[in-house]
């Protein structure tokens, strides 16, 4: 699940433990803001130490919101590669193994001027990060200028950056694959997607799934999460996404809206009930 920092990163650990997470993911700064709070190393270090101990395998971060690789404005494609270094980094401290952004959007120069934008900064972004953690490119809910929207584009990606393999993956969003016309639904809709993704994304580059349900019309091109089993997807397209063997491997992560302990809990329960 993803889980709130904000009231401290022991109310986290506690949250953690009351619900028995063995997946996490969490902003390690305000998502909508340039500007990060400096890391509290102690706070930090106990969280890390917290995580260690809870066997949570993997806690991920989502980087902010403002990223967009693909931009052409060299001013903000400049803040994005160092805003996404700076996430790589502070992850890491936190004990996050991955981390999880959008790609951005090409702003009507075209798809291709978008994907070779995207490469470039990653390779820049790779190539100064230190440590180990992976970055992870979320599938996007679409709209015309989006990239990510289409699996090719990913794939495309991954492709033409060999060199960095080792920390470079996707994350799998089940609300933004509907939303951008990649029909997910029920049982047999979530495995002919994941078969068409997993066709051209080698599976094991598929590190992450963020499991939401979701209202937008098939093709809506928003990004509108619900409560599992309450929106298009339903609860045989998550039973089949939790039994996909291919992805055996990866993390499972809700998004949903609500309180963790209430909504949280529900959509927990329906998730390990299809197991």
């Amino acid at each position: 699940m993803h889980v709130h920092t904000g009231r401290g990163l022991d109310k986290t650990v506690e949250t953690i433990k009351a619900l028995q997470l063995k997946a996490i993911q969490i902003f390690t700064t305000n998502p909508s803001a340039w500007r990060s709070a400096p890391i509290d190393a102690q706070a930090t270090a106990m969280f890390k130490r917290s995580l260690e101990e809870l066997d949570v395998r993997p806690a991920m971060s989502h980087a902010m919101y403002l990223i967009n690789l693909a931009s052409p404005n060299p001013n903000f494609q400049k803040k994005s590669r160092e805003s996404l270094i700076a996430e790589l980094v502070r992850a890491e401290s936190y004990g996050c193994r991955y981390v999880v952004t959008h790609v951005g959007s090409h702003m009507g120069e075209g798809a291709q001027a978008g994907i070779d934008r995207v490469v470039a900064a990653l390779d820049h972004v790779l190539s100064t990060a230190a440590g180990s953690a992976t970055c992870l490119l979320e599938t996007s809910a679409g709209g015309g200028a989006y990239v990510g929207a289409k699996f090719d584009d990913l794939a495309q990606i991954l492709s033409r950056l060999p060199q960095h393999a080792e920390r470079l993956g996707v994350c799998f969003d089940t609300a933004h694959a509907y939303a951008s016309g990649y029909d997910d639904a029920g049982a047999d809709g979530m495995r002919k997607t994941l078969d068409e993704l997993t066709a051209i994304v080698p599976a094991q580059r598929i590190r992450a799934c963020h499991c939401n349900d979701t209202t937008v019309v098939f093709g809506g091109k928003a990004d509108r999460h619900v409560n599992i089993g309450q929106g298009n997807i339903g609860l045989e397209g998550f039973r089949a996404l939790l039994h996909y063997e291919p992805l055996a491997h990866s993390a499972f992560v809700l998004e949903t809206p609500g309180e963790e302990m209430l909504e949280g809990l529900e959509n927990l329960n329906r998730l390990r009930l299809l197991l």
